[in-house]
């Protein structure tokens, strides 16, 4: 039994397959999100906020487990472009979203993990590591050698979902306050800050040979073509991409020019 989803080598086979490890960090992420949720509900969130984040719960342990997981990781690049989309651009934002009351509250007490999160979360470098994120973890030779094996499928499982976090957090939560990062400024930060992703589909859609050795030579499937399984990755990542990105960039405009403000109010300083 294997613990992380990775490259088997092995014919496919719709026989369920069980992986501790996925269920083992769903289910802690789960118990700190939980933690996170009920405090931000006594901050004032609303429940379906809330609800919107165990959504995220569940679209992470879809796209990690059976049958999306052992897909992506050996056999399909399309499916492997869900699970970026679902890790990077659609589960972060639910999370944070649902916690970010309790997030700035917290952020409000101060200590060294606070240092920590105002350096990474500063827009420019919350933008650089995702898509430093992005982009090595879809440069052919990485790919080929990090997904047969367990730890490698992890850490690209997990650099696509922190990269998420960090990308999405100068958005959702205003932690530390930024003056000068206005919706505007939010909103061209979001649109550029995925241009990169976007190339990376294009040169999928693109390319008239496949570029990952790991789905090229993986054991047949029989849907559809190595070389059509990448051009369907590279419309994925872009068509979902652009779908989530455009969508939430929509939705600031029409709040700001509509005078209403996303942001949760400051959190009540500490007690002494």
């Amino acid at each position: 039994m294997q613990w992380w989803c990775s490259a088997s080598g092995e014919p496919w086979t719709w026989a369920p397959q069980y992986y501790p490890g996925v269920w083992l960090s769903v289910a802690v992420l789960a118990v700190a999100y939980h933690a996170l949720a009920r405090r931000a509900r006594s901050l004032g969130e609303s429940r379906r906020a809330v609800w919107g984040g165990w959504a995220g719960i569940i679209l992470t342990w879809q796209v990690l487990d059976w049958p999306i997981g052992p897909l992506a990781a050996g056999y399909l690049a399309s499916a492997h472009a869900v699970q970026f989309v679902v890790l990077a651009l659609v589960a972060p934002p639910l999370l944070l979203l649902a916690t970010r009351r309790a997030l700035s509250a917290w952020h409000a007490r101060g200590g060294a993990g606070r240092r920590v999160i105002t350096r990474v979360t500063q827009p420019i470098i919350a933008a650089v590591l995702f898509n430093i994120a992005a982009v090595s973890t879809h440069v052919p030779a990485v790919v080929d050698r990090l997904m047969p094996t367990q730890l490698g499928a992890f850490v690209v499982d997990a650099a696509w979902f922190v990269g998420g976090l960090l990308l999405w957090w100068p958005i959702l939560v205003d932690a530390p306050r930024r003056a000068w990062f206005s919706e505007p400024v939010k909103m061209l930060y979001l649109f550029l800050s995925t241009l990169v992703h976007t190339g990376i589909a294009m040169v999928m859609l693109v390319r008239d040979f496949p570029m990952y050795g790991i789905y090229e030579l993986a054991p047949p499937w029989p849907a559809w073509s190595p070389i059509e399984d990448q051009h369907l990755a590279g419309g994925v990542m872009e068509l979902a991409g652009a779908a989530v990105i455009f969508g939430i960039i929509s939705v600031m405009f029409f709040r700001w020019s509509g005078g209403v403000s996303g942001d949760p109010p400051p959190p009540a300083p500490p007690r002494d």
